[in-house]
């Protein structure tokens, strides 16, 4: 800065400009005057500090910060501006000793949850979650507001930091007040347990929730979503039905809009994962949520809900249709999150036909194989999933190398997995809640023998095929440590080619017969 504040911030003992700034500041927070601490920020906000004591320098920092926040809580200059404000608050009270006085009691706790705040509504989720803990560290705890904890906890959900949800909402039960403060905290929780995979937990907070009319009707919803988690899909849909029927009463009501979108997209996905026989059914909710909603991304989303479940009943074309449509409205830059699941679905689908439709001729799969290629190049960030993809378009497009090296990468993802989800519903490993491994390949983990069978021979690409891979990838790894440990070299490529090579014939019969008659390998 210029010699003029300098010199202003050095006269600061003296009754000069800082003591000023102060005592206007002190008059203005009592009167909850934001106004006139506005007009005291934009005259002196180009000095370096506002007061040599640190206490009531943060102070100032923290009132200027609270201006920007409330009278300007639309304007992103001024937002930002607020947080470098808290930021600067923040680092002045950790200048003081231990020792603090009343003052510091006070503006530290606020400081943390303005900044939390802040943070969380998109700007940077991991400063969000680093200030909370600041903040936790910082104050006793019956100085967490409960209207902080349900807003910070709902803006993680928002942008699925469901981790940070529950770090936030575990043991807060107590430090809520009112009965609807109780119910909301519940409601976040079930839904950070949902988004990260712990079905079990969110059931047994969900058969405890406490109740409230409008928060009866989300309930179906989330309870639907639970047992849809945990494949009791009979449950999932008697929830949702029950949820749909109560929502479609409260129409007139449109906050709860989204939430009577989303109970039929799940009452849809999950009849048609019941039971191919609910089609018709299934895709008429589909349908009529389509002709209803107004926002692209809700498109977007029953889109790609119609294109996954035509495929998995085989239906090619309606499936196509129905992602085409996906694709060319993902290609718009506002609306533009769901593109690479549009691509990467287009090329499954089309791969899935490629390998098990029998009426096809050649030039038709040839066709076939390349528009699947082409989507999946659109795929930038390649999941584990789409590994999978890739080894088979690659294997068929007669590139090896890159083929094994997709499925290597897959079966790496897929042992580390295993380890953590139950195999067929995702289900966190937890003690008790993933009770025993499939015991041929002694990787792919299980809630109970239900779910065994359920993923054993479910789909061309099920755990009856990928069962001997798995467990011959998990001895070669093990192998390989222990060659790495003794100083000997790496594996025999020629092992895992023939073991790599029978899986993929095993995976597109027709792709064998038409370009390898004839052709077998030496076990």
């Amino acid at each position: 800065m210029g010699k003029k504040s300098r010199r202003n911030n050095k006269n600061s003992n003296g009754g000069g400009p800082a003591e000023v700034i102060y005592e206007k500041i002190c008059r203005s927070m009592k009167a909850h005057n934001f106004e006139e601490i506005l007009k005291v920020e934009t005259k002196y906000r180009h000095l370096d500090s506002f007061n040599d004591d640190p206490t009531k320098d943060a102070c100032v920092r923290y009132a200027f910060g609270l201006a920007n926040y409330h009278v300007s809580a639309k304007d992103e200059i001024c937002l930002d501006r607020a947080i470098d404000y808290y930021e600067r608050a923040k680092e002045r009270m950790e200048e003081v000793s231990s020792d603090r006085h009343e003052t510091q009691e006070y503006i530290i706790p606020e400081i943390g949850m303005h900044l939390a705040l802040l943070y969380s509504h998109g700007r940077d989720m991991e400063k969000a979650m680093s200030s909370h803990r600041w903040f936790l560290a910082n104050c006793n705890r019956h100085q967490v507001a409960a209207n902080y904890v349900i807003d910070l906890s709902y803006n993680f959900n928002q942008f699925e930091k469901f981790e940070y949800t529950i770090e936030v909402l575990e043991g807060s039960m107590d430090g809520m007040k009112t009965f609807e403060e109780e119910v909301q905290v519940e409601t976040n929780c079930i839904v950070a347990y949902i988004g990260c995979g712990e079905f079990l937990k969110a059931k047994v907070t969900d058969e405890t929730r406490r109740s409230t009319d409008v928060n009866h009707l989300t309930a179906g919803m989330q309870s639907g979503r639970i047992e849809e988690g945990l494949c009791n899909y009979k449950a999932a849909i008697a929830h949702c039905r029950k949820g749909v029927a109560g929502l479609q009463k409260q129409e007139y009501d449109d906050s709860l809009s989204g939430t009577r979108f989303l109970c039929s997209v799940v009452l849809a996905r999950t009849l048609l994962r019941h039971s191919a026989d609910n089609e018709a059914e299934a895709f008429a909710i589909f349908q009529e949520e389509l002709d209803r909603c107004e926002d692209p991304l809700d498109r977007e989303e029953i889109l790609f809900e119609m294109g996954t479940g035509y495929r998995n009943l085989n239906k090619w074309d309606q499936s196509i249709k129905a992602l085409r449509q996906l694709c060319l409205s993902s290609t718009r830059p506002a609306d533009g999150t769901m593109a690479p699941q549009a691509n990467g679905a287009m090329a499954q689908t089309y791969l899935e036909q490629y390998c098990t439709d029998a009426t096809l001729d050649t030039d038709q799969r040839t066709k076939i194989l390349r528009h699947a290629t082409d989507h999946s190049i659109l795929v930038h960030e390649t999941p584990n999933e789409m590994h999978l993809t890739q080894a088979q378009l690659f294997y068929f497009n007669g590139d090896k190398q890159q083929a094994y090296h997709h499925l290597k990468l897959y079966l790496d993802a897929r042992l580390v997995e295993c380890k953590l989800r139950c195999y067929t519903c995702k289900q966190r490993v937890r003690h008790g809640s993933v009770t025993f491994s499939c015991a041929s390949c002694g990787v792919a983990s299980y809630c109970g023998r239900k779910h065994q069978k359920m993923t054993w021979k479910n789909e061309r690409i099920c755990h009856k095929v990928l069962c001997p891979l798995l467990g011959y990838w998990r001895m070669a790894k093990k192998g390989k440590k222990r060659r790495e440990s003794n100083g000997k070299g790496n594996e025999d490529r020629s092992e895992y080619v023939i073991v790599f090579e029978t899986f993929f014939e095993s995976i597109c019969p027709m792709f064998v017969s038409s370009y390898y008659d004839g052709l077998t390998f030496v076990d």
